[in-house]
C-alpha cells in the first residue's frame, strides 16, 4: 500500500513537471511570435517610403509641362538632404 501510495506521487509530481514544462514553451513561444509581429511591423513602418507632391513652378515649368503638375519626391525615412531644412523654411 505505501509503495503503491510513492507511486502515484511519483507520477503526479512527475506529471505536474511535465505539464509545466509544456505550458512554459507555449508560453514563450507565443510571446516571440508576438515580438516577431510586432517588430516586423515596427520595421516596416520605418522603412516606408515618404511621398511628396510639390507645387507647380513656374519658372521651371513652361508651357504644357504645367498640365502635369509639380514636382514629384520619393525618399527614404532615414535619408535627410542637406539643404531640406532650409527648402521647407522657403515653403512655410
Amino acid at each position: 500500500m505505501k509503495l503503491l501510495h510513492l507511486l502515484f506521487d511519483s507520477l503526479i509530481k512527475w506529471w505536474k513537471q511535465i505539464w509545466f514544462e509544456a505550458k512554459l514553451k507555449a508560453r514563450l513561444d507565443m510571446i516571440e511570435l508576438e515580438n516577431k509581429i510586432q517588430a516586423e511591423i515596427k520595421l516596416e513602418e520605418q522603412n516606408k517610403p515618404i511621398y511628396r507632391e510639390h507645387p507647380i513652378d513656374p519658372v521651371l515649368q513652361t508651357g504644357e509641362s504645367q498640365k502635369l503638375g509639380g514636382a514629384i519626391q520619393l525618399t527614404a525615412p532615414w535619408y535627410k538632404k542637406e539643404d531640406e531644412g532650409t527648402q521647407q523654411n522657403r515653403e512655410s
